[in-house]
């Protein structure tokens, strides 16, 4: 598996015929390819809606370090030097030296995108990358726990070590085609690790007030290795539910809702360890009642779920969410508003017009390196359903206007646009 990755990132390095390992070129040649010839204005067009896709306009400005990899203008004048391209009245197309560049960078794009969604992006390989990863954290919490004799730490290992068994069964169950027994299994495991923690701090509020309980003999091995613990839970529980709404599978949700509740489960060890530096031990005791209670409120949910799936109901999936999700969220309806006034920006639209120019830009326009890997920040977004979120937020902010039937951009929208466009100009070329 891991062979077949590196044969195509190092055919991609070795490419002769590009001069940067990751050159936009390869943008402009596979957008010619699918498309024929198209403007500088369509080619730019694309280039502002890969940066727009999920938000990533706000992250360029943020930590992007090669913006002048998205200079489309640098990148179509030098690939006119070389022959690549060629200008014929106001749209460029591919030459015959150029074509066989092309395909060679699309078929090494696709060839990638197939290898990721199968070994990545597939509700089977999320189930299988989420037994390694929890082996991987069971093996780490319990050496930690041995080492600095915290016995929440251990008690977080042999959970970890138990998700192994309950991440594997998930992914036997996808395999045998059988996905429910593995749902079945996370619940269940779900109920004992709430008990579990829920026993565990009980008996640990007695201790400290019966003063028996042992100190931390490392704190600070506990709240780092606790730190990456939690950090891994946040992207797995990212990782599983967006695989597991995109694929409507609820044991991959089940095992995303698990991962959160690790979250809650590692800052509690790691207060315990902070406040143990200065003698304060009930602190994470506490915090775990609480996180014992959510546990099991979480298992009833689910369990609910199960049966209702069991008895034929479809099941809601639009309610697991977690705060990355959210966010994604955020900036996607962010980059669905600023199409809506670009679109305006154009000509006058009725509400018909303009979800018919969303559907089309989101969602049936080809966009390189994106169409490839089938992600889109439109994938299960109704347009029309959902248009009102859209649209009222730019009338409340004065950025649109409605006449009649017909949404009008105001000059302030305009402004927003121009504005938009020119930061996205200059993060290209700075």
């Amino acid at each position: 598996m891991f062979d077949d990755f590196r044969d195509i990132i190092k055919k991609w390095k070795e490419s002769s015929h590009l001069e940067k390992e990751y050159d936009m070129s390869r943008f402009v040649l596979m957008a010619l390819l699918r498309e024929g010839p198209l403007t500088l204005k369509e080619l730019e067009e694309k280039s502002f809606l890969f940066i727009s896709q999920f938000g990533l306009y706000h992250a360029l400005e943020e930590s992007w370090d090669h913006k002048e990899q998205f200079d489309i203008t640098a990148q179509v004048d030098s690939l006119l030097n070389k022959g690549f391209i060629v200008l014929t009245g106001d749209t460029y197309e591919l030459t015959d030296t150029g074509e066989p560049v092309a395909v060679e960078s699309a078929q090494l794009i696709e060839k990638g995108a197939q290898f990721v969604k199968k070994n990545i992006l597939s509700p089977s390989a999320t189930a299988r990358n989420t037994v390694l990863a929890d082996f991987f954290l069971a093996f780490m919490k319990l050496t930690a726990g041995v080492l600095s004799g915290s016995v929440g730490l251990l008690a977080d290992g042999a959970d970890a070590a138990v998700d192994t068994g309950s991440a594997s069964a998930v992914w036997v169950g996808m395999k045998l085609k059988k996905e429910m027994i593995g749902t079945v299994v996370i619940i269940a495991m779900m109920v004992i690790t709430g008990v579990t923690i829920g026993y565990e701090s009980v008996t640990k509020v007695i201790d400290v007030a019966t003063g028996t309980v042992e100190p931390i003999s490392r704190p600070y091995l506990v709240i780092g290795c606790e730190g990456v613990a939690l950090v891994a839970a946040a992207l797995l529980c990212f990782y599983q539910g967006f695989i597991g709404k995109k694929y409507r599978s609820l044991a991959l949700v089940s095992q995303s809702i698990d991962s959160k509740n690790h979250i809650y489960v590692a800052a509690a060890v790691i207060l315990g360890a902070v406040f143990s530096m200065v003698g304060i031990y009930f602190v994470d005791a506490i915090i775990g009642v609480y996180v014992s209670f959510k546990i099991l409120k979480d298992g009833t949910e689910l369990s609910r779920e199960v049966i209702s799936s069991v008895k034929g109901e479809e099941t809601d999936f639009s309610k697991y969410e977690t705060f990355l999700e959210k966010r994604w969220k955020r900036g996607s309806i962010d980059s669905f508003r600023f199409w809506t006034l670009y679109n305006l920006k154009g000509s006058n639209l009725d509400r018909d017009g303009l979800v018919t120019g969303l559907e089309r830009t989101f969602k049936q326009t080809y966009v390189p390196v994106l169409s490839e890997f089938e992600v889109s920040a439109a994938d299960g977004f109704d347009f029309d359903e959902r248009f009102h979120e859209l649209i009222q937020p730019l009338l409340d902010q004065a950025m649109v206007t409605r006449k009649d039937n017909t949404y009008v951009i105001t000059r302030a929208g305009r402004q927003y646009v121009d504005t938009t466009l020119k930061n996205m100009r200059y993060h290209q070329i700075t």
